[in-house]
């Protein structure tokens, strides 16, 4: 299993566990390289904003102004870092 990790922050949430409607920075990600590799094309990866539309099995995400649906099993090797309130690239680009 890899590892993958970006500058560790102190508070990490597994993506499946998130919140709907919330946006995350992608911190890290323990998969093996086939599912690394999956979820780079699909654009899950390390310093990535994210937001989760709708919990459940699929999730569905919303990644540069795309939905997709990730399989929670997946979604929960995937680890981020809430943004914080005023601060997130996300919210700033919808009123755009």
């Amino acid at each position: 299993m890899t590892v993958t990790t970006l500058d560790q922050p102190a508070a990490l949430v597994r993506l499946d566990e998130l919140p709907a409607r919330v946006c995350a920075v992608v911190r890290r990600v323990d998969t093996d390289d086939e599912d690394t590799n999956r979820l780079k094309t699909l654009g899950i990866c390390l310093g990535r904003r994210v937001e989760l539309v709708r919990v459940g099995d699929p999730l569905i995400l919303k990644i540069f102004g795309s939905r997709l649906g990730l399989s929670a099993s997946l979604a929960m090797r995937v680890h981020v870092e809430i943004c914080q309130p005023g601060h997130c690239a996300l919210r700033e680009n919808e009123g755009a």
